[in-house]
């Protein structure tokens, strides 16, 4: 019943909208081959999802009356990619896509192609042409940033900056162009920034620039981060010094807001604890002599309570888990065997890209017996991680937990965000609830000395 209001609500809503002279945006779309999977409509700000139906020939039809015009991408779940688009009542658009597949590190990816015509094409032509430059990443390369003074990146950076507003001024929609202008000119400082980044080096103009932003200020929690990071480089924990009571010290250095201080130590003791590292309770303590956030001192200490038992060499808390044919396993199950583990899903991004390496791991070890490479998947829905698996024919133990974020190795590991990996040696006890990636360099080396121990 509540659903059925809420329709009704909608459909009225947009009936009232119709009778004060606002007509609805709408997409037509045909996708070339269409083999299934989820289509979406994708908003930003605020994010929320409408899914589209789409035929068995690949056509479809989206329509719906907004509340402002907006960001948005059409979504393509079994193509694991989008399409940018700029949306507002009254256009009209239609949209024939197709794909092209690739393949790329043992993966296929597919690159939509589209042919936009209508309202806004403009639109979608600027984001397609500029915004990966201008809004997500700074294109200048980090050996250029190493070759100039911070007034002369400036400058140039600045200069380009220009070029691509001079290019954004020949859109007509004028809410695209002031939604596009004050996203462009909000990255600008963060990009600036990544002077930092390159080659450490101490540069008059670049420190000149960061300190005159209010760092105080609570509505410029992004540059107060990037400063953090940036002091972080010149004042590094000493050699037997715990690295996260260095970052929190660091804090009362840099602030004076205790709102600010908050924030940010609430954030690195939880991260902090639920590595559940050596030194613990001495870092718990220290965070209380830096955050006067009483509340978030209670959930430290429940993270604590969960976390102490789980340091290096405690034992492994046990779960379970499925294989194909729905046989249930549990962690127990590999005593004897130092047992590394990949938790993944099929629908992420950064998942599936460590696939490849993770493949080139199991490799490594596929007639070492004295250890075991799992995956274990939270997809929800069980046939498209079957599927999945029937496309890449992965050569090590795959397992499902259904239940996702909500299953009892969720709940005992605190994973509320994937990859992540865990390491447990033979007798079953934790290595790391943390351990490094297939993809990151040195990880042999990192299984081996602990095989090795």
């Amino acid at each position: 019943m509540r659903y059925l209001l809420i329709g009704i609500f909608c459909l009225l809503s947009m009936g009232v909208l119709r009778a004060a002279g606002v007509e609805p945006l709408r997409i037509q779309g045909q996708i070339e081959d269409f083999k299934g999977g989820v289509v979406a409509m994708i908003y930003y700000e605020p994010y929320r999802m409408d899914t589209i139906a789409v035929d068995a020939s690949g056509a479809f039809v989206y329509s719906k009356v907004l509340e402002a015009p907006a960001r948005a991408a059409l979504f393509f779940e079994d193509y694991k990619c989008t399409v940018d688009l700029f949306l507002e009542n009254g256009m009209e658009a239609d949209l024939d896509i197709a794909f092209t597949q690739r393949e790329e590190e043992g993966m296929t990816l597919y690159d939509p192609r589209v042919d936009y015509r209508g309202d806004n094409a403009d639109c979608t032509a600027f984001m397609n042409g500029y915004m990966d430059w201008s809004l997500m990443e700074n294109p200048w390369t980090w050996e250029r940033l190493d070759t100039l003074p911070f007034a002369a990146y400036r400058e140039l950076f600045l200069e380009d900056v220009d070029s691509v507003k001079s290019e954004l001024v020949k859109v007509k929609s004028l809410a695209f162009k002031r939604m596009m202008m004050e996203a462009i000119d909000a990255k600008i400082p963060g990009s600036l920034f990544r002077f930092a980044w390159a080659e450490p080096r101490r540069d008059a103009d670049f420190e000149r620039w960061v300190e005159s932003f209010d760092r105080n200020d609570p509505e410029n929690m992004d540059m107060a981060a990037n400063y953090v990071r940036w002091y972080g480089i010149w004042h590094r924990a000493t050699e037997g010094e715990s690295a996260v009571i260095q970052d929190l010290a660091n804090l009362k250095a840099i602030f004076t807001n205790q709102e600010i201080i908050n924030a940010f130590a609430n954030e690195y003791i939880i991260q902090y604890l639920q590595g559940a590292p050596e030194g613990m309770a001495e870092a718990l303590a220290y965070y209380k002599t830096v955050s006067t956030d009483m509340a978030a001192h209670a959930a430290a200490d429940a993270v604590y309570a969960h976390y102490k038992d789980l340091v290096p060499g405690a034992q492994a808390l046990d779960f379970t888990m499925t294989d194909k044919k729905g046989k249930v396993f549990r962690l127990s199950d590999f005593r004897g065997k130092a047992v590394y583990i990949d938790v993944w899903a099929t629908w992420c991004g950064p998942c599936c890209a460590e696939i490849p390496y993770m493949e080139k791991l199991a490799a490594h070890y596929a007639k070492n017996k004295d250890i075991e490479l799992i995956s274990i998947s939270l997809d929800e829905d069980h046939a498209k991680w079957e599927k999945k698996l029937a496309e890449d024919k992965p050569e090590w133990k795959q397992y499902i937990c259904p239940d996702a974020f909500t299953s009892e190795l969720c709940k005992n590991y605190d994973i509320n965000a994937i990859p992540r990996f865990l390491f447990f040696d033979k007798d079953g006890k934790v290595i790391s609830l943390d351990a490094p990636r297939p993809s990151e360099d040195g990880i042999i080396e990192y299984i081996d000395k602990h095989l090795a121990d």
